[in-house]
């Protein structure tokens, strides 16, 4: 798992990640850069282990909803 995103980092964000499930919320998702395969930074990649990711173009996906938790797009929530 990443550390807390910088606003540059989201900002700046052109790729981004989702869940390949047709039951998956429509989130986008920072990319880990730790990660071998296409994982969300967030935590969401540990609470859905078993589900797959991909890497698209966050342009792409202009309805979808970027994950406000601060290892992706959101702000510290403290």
């Amino acid at each position: 798992m990443s550390k807390t995103a910088t606003a540059d980092q989201a900002a700046e964000a052109d790729c981004a990640v989702r869940n390949t499930s047709q039951f998956a919320r429509s989130t986008l998702h920072r990319p880990d850069e730790d990660a071998d395969e296409p994982r969300p930074a967030c935590p969401e990649a540990e609470i859905r282990d078993d589900d797959d990711f991909t890497e698209v173009d966050a342009a792409a996906y202009p309805t979808y909803d970027r994950c406000q938790n601060p290892e992706c797009f959101g702000e510290a929530w403290w």
